[in-house]
């Protein structure tokens, strides 16, 4: 547990080795701060919860990293808890934990097993539903578990999981309500037709988030595939809380043996109406001004074509940087974690994303030559322009490794 929080943490007792404190415990990474509502609402909730499960002799701690504002708010909130912190002053850690877990907004509640690993990144929505901690330690449950085995047809008639063998599904969250929703099913069900007609073994599975079941039955009458039952409220939530779906309309691609594929293909799909990137699965490296999707939960390396560049080293770099995005979506695949990095490339500075990111830049950046420039919107929105007179395919790697070394002056996006 050293690796993330450092040798020594905070208790009510003073310091202690995190080693010690930590050992052969399931832990609770808690990201709050004194300043947010919903936080404050929810750490009685979790001492209850953690009261509860130390009485029963349960090996679980809770380090609180703190977002508060000042070392003065840290204190008077870390009153109020039972468990142990990560020292406020150690900010760069507190970041790096952020990154690490991608948190993008608290209360988040990270638990952690005893070797280090993820069991769940949503250990708020594991508390409120089991606030007695029976399901201790919280892992969560195998898609299979979770997507069901019977569905229905347009006919009303029961369609299971094993008439489903060896297809790609999608899990579509929508709602009849959203107008968002009610402009990408159209466009959705033409794709799907498409690949239904070319004998593509691939399903959609409507997952509603309608209001009630007059409006599901409504919205389900466009649609051409299948759906879970409206009556069906516990499944569907447990489908969202599983895929972390926080809006919609929200298109999970899941392979034959329910993998995720691509956890929101809305945008691919959107920009493919032929299909020609089917299952839509992770691209080493993305048009920006196409598909943005990622941009906001990965740090980012973008390439963005200047004015006249000779296309031959311009490829030269899409090139390395399509290599380098094939490496780590690998790696991501051998140890079941986020990518690291993503890969992005612009055909210039007024694409209509890139034009956006290029007018956020705290000292924006010449709009006429080519650049590398590394995003990291998770942390607080950063950037970095790589300095260079013309980026290389050498710039590539270095760029990740100045990066990864905290080597990179990091400026903000306004």
């Amino acid at each position: 547990m050293d690796k993330y929080f450092g040798q020594k943490l905070h208790s009510k007792d003073g310091e202690l080795d995190t080693e010690t404190a930590l050992k052969d415990k399931v832990v609770g990474v808690y990201f709050s701060a004194h300043w947010c509502p919903p936080c404050r609402s929810f750490t009685p909730e979790l001492a209850n919860t953690y009261k509860l499960l130390k009485e029963q002799g349960k090996n679980f701690e809770i380090v609180f990293v703190s977002s508060d504002n000042d070392d003065s708010g840290f204190n008077e909130y870390y009153g109020t808890m039972p468990w142990l912190a990560l020292p406020y002053a150690d900010r760069a850690r507190k970041g790096a934990l952020s990154k690490t877990f991608k948190v993008s907004g608290i209360p988040t509640l990270v638990i952690l097993d005893p070797t280090g690993s993820v069991i769940t990144k949503d250990g708020r929505t594991q508390v409120d539903g089991d606030p007695t901690g029976e399901q201790f330690p919280w892992v969560p449950p195998e898609v299979k578990d979770v997507l069901g085995n019977e569905f229905v047809n347009k006919d009303g008639n029961t369609v299971t999981m094993a008439e489903l063998e060896g297809h790609h599904i999608a899990i579509y969250f929508s709602a009849h309500w959203c107008p968002p929703c009610k402009s990408f099913t159209p466009n959705l069900a033409k794709v799907y037709t498409k690949l239904k007609d070319k004998g593509v073994k691939f399903e959609i599975i409507f997952a509603s988030s309608d209001r009630n079941e007059e409006g599901f039955n409504e919205y389900y009458a466009e649609m051409p595939w299948l759906a879970i039952p409206y009556a069906d409220r516990d499944r569907k939530l447990k489908l969202s809380q599983k895929f972390g779906v926080t809006g919609i309309p929200c298109l999970v691609i899941l392979g034959p043996d329910l993998d995720v594929v691509n956890s929101n293909a809305r945008n691919r799909v959107s920009n493919d109406p032929d299909a020609a990137d089917y299952p839509w699965g992770a691209k080493p490296l993305i048009d920006l001004d196409e598909d943005p999707s990622n941009i906001n939960d990965y740090v980012s390396l973008l390439f963005v074509k200047g004015e006249g560049m000779d296309e031959t080293a311009a490829k030269a770099i899409m090139d390395k940087m399509s290599s380098k995005g094939e490496e780590y979506i690998q790696k991501a695949k051998d140890s079941k974690d986020d990518q690291e990095f993503m890969f992005f490339f612009s055909n210039g500075a007024s694409g209509k994303v890139t034009s956006s990111v290029m007018e956020a830049m705290e000292n924006p950046a010449p709009a006429n030559k080519p650049l590398l420039i590394i995003l990291d919107i998770p942390e607080g929105g950063k950037y970095s322009v790589i300095e260079c007179d013309t980026p290389t395919p050498e710039k590539v790697d270095s760029a990740l490794a100045d990066y990864k070394a905290g080597k990179l002056t990091m400026q903000q996006l306004c």
